[in-house]
């Protein structure tokens, strides 16, 4: 596997990473023994960042990566996303901070190493 640093933050992410999103169905329909499995053989490939968002079944997935971590006794580097949309531009802020608290919720840890914005409003 091949790596590559973030900047200068000492974090070297791999070049492929394993996405959660829930067009192939895994994360969010498959069993938890699945789950496990294909992570396990994502990180024993070198895999070592998982990419997720609340919208990737309802939070189902974000649920489903932080049980199978938890059970595989892991903690690779996990990104999230915050959806903003139109209606929470008066609390952007308060927004953001919900959400990043029910996806650390979600996935049983205490932070996620990345955060991104997913899906942001398009202004005319």
């Amino acid at each position: 596997m091949n790596y590559r640093d973030v900047g200068n933050t000492g974090i070297r992410l791999s070049e492929i990473g394993f996405g959660c999103g829930g067009n192939a169905g895994l994360m969010v329909k498959g069993t938890p023994e699945q789950q496990r499995e294909a992570i396990q053989t994502a990180l024993e490939s070198g895999v070592n960042y998982f990419d997720e968002a609340p919208d990737y079944g309802d939070g189902v997935s974000e649920t489903n990566l932080g049980q199978a971590l938890k059970d595989l006794g892991v903690r690779p580097y996990i990104t999230t996303k915050v959806e903003v949309r139109v209606d929470n531009l008066d609390d952007i802020a308060g927004h953001i901070v919900r959400s990043v608290d029910q996806s650390l919720e979600r996935l049983g840890v205490d932070y996620v190493d990345f955060l991104q914005l997913h899906n942001g409003p398009v202004m005319e």
